[in-house]
């Protein structure tokens, strides 16, 4: 397979790893939600998500990145995992900076003054607004989770095979 079959096991172990880790992270907030209900999740009447339920998506996201590492590395290696390293990081950083303000705007554009009582979970998170802090803390989170969840898919390192000598 060689060069050709890298080209594709890279970005491939890269993607898949992505989409474990927001498959990880919806089933997990949606999970708390339910079970946690609306209070929990946003401060008072606001649209602010609140403090406990940030500190719990600190856990979501750790967790949820080392599935994603794990399979990373699984499939394309540790360049599969450099790269989703990159992008959550790049991701997370043009996120927890503001630089994607317009996208912002979109979102909130039809969210109500007042949260109403039967929010679903995709409008919770369609019209939430996260504290800077935890932005932050979610990359950390999520590049960190990356790298243990890749080292524990290498596995120990083994010896090398010793061959035979002919006689």
């Amino acid at each position: 397979m060689g060069c050709i079959g890298a080209l594709f096991r890279i970005p491939f172990g890269a993607i898949l790893g992505y989409l474990v880790m927001m498959a990880g992270v919806f089933a997990a907030f949606t999970a708390v939600m339910v079970l946690a209900g609306t209070d929990f999740c946003f401060e008072g009447d606001s649209w602010v998500a609140s403090e406990k339920f940030c500190v719990v998506g600190l856990g979501v996201f750790g967790v949820a990145a080392l599935l994603g590492g794990f399979t990373a590395v699984r499939i394309g290696g540790a360049a599969a995992v450099l790269l989703l390293c990159l992008f959550v990081g790049a991701l997370g950083s043009l996120t927890a900076l503001g630089v994607l303000g317009q996208a912002r705007e979109v979102r909130l554009k039809d969210r109500p003054e007042e949260r109403p009582a039967d929010l679903t979970p995709i409008q919770a998170a369609q019209w939430s607004e996260t504290p800077t802090w935890s932005e932050w803390g979610n990359l950390a989170a999520g590049v960190g989770g990356i790298a243990v969840g890749a080292a524990a898919g290498r596995g120990a390192p083994r010896e090398p095979k010793r061959q035979k000598p002919k006689d």
